[in-house]
């Protein structure tokens, strides 16, 4: 802080992170891709584990893998060709660009709190909005739209941060977020 100015914070994206995350993707796309193709040798099906080489439900688990991770694959291969900052934090506010249902620029004004919240060993930053209508109703993108309507009810929130793509650690980013949050407020 400066003059009572909050300084301003750019975290880029972390090409490290997000190369790891399009690997493991690409992974996944793969082992759907064998699931499809592979036809094993019959065996007996008397065991709790015979539904894996029945066609239909190794099928059905290759097809949802390819599909899922191919998304999340693509994603990230547009992801890394990305020269944005991941987040930039300013005494306006927050400019979000660090995941694919990243909403842009969010005014401190419109900040009711910023909390945290764990889902399946996940860590993400809920940032609660004055109002969370206007921000889902900020983008058009139809897959886009579902994420942050099951943001939002789920959290009661469409803004979900995590440091997974970012050159952050969760709990400096949370830290730093937090902070802001009510440099502003008390400003």
């Amino acid at each position: 802080m400066i003059n009572g100015r909050i300084d301003t914070v750019v975290i880029p994206l972390s090409r490290i992170k997000m190369t790891l995350l399009f690997l493991g993707a690409v992974l996944f796309v793969v082992l759907g891709l064998i699931l499809i193709i592979y036809e094993p040798e019959p065996t007996n099906h008397s065991n709790r584990y015979a539904w894996i080489v029945k066609p239909f439900p190794r099928f059905l688990a290759g097809f949802v893998c390819v599909v899922f991770f191919g998304f999340a694959a693509i994603t990230m291969l547009f992801r890394l060709s990305n020269k944005k900052p991941g987040l930039i934090i300013n005494e306006k506010g927050i400019n979000d660009n660090s995941s694919a249902l990243a909403l842009g620029f969010i005014p401190w004004k419109d900040i009711k709190e910023v909390k945290m919240v764990n889902v399946n060993q996940n860590k993400f930053i809920l940032v609660i909005v004055q109002n969370p209508i206007d921000y889902l109703n900020k983008t058009t993108q139809w897959l886009k739209l579902r994420g942050l309507k099951l943001n939002f009810r789920y959290y009661e929130t469409p803004i979900c941060i995590s440091a997974n793509s970012l050159q952050i650690n969760f709990d400096d980013l949370y830290k730093l977020l937090v902070d802001n949050a009510k440099q502003f407020k008390n400003n």
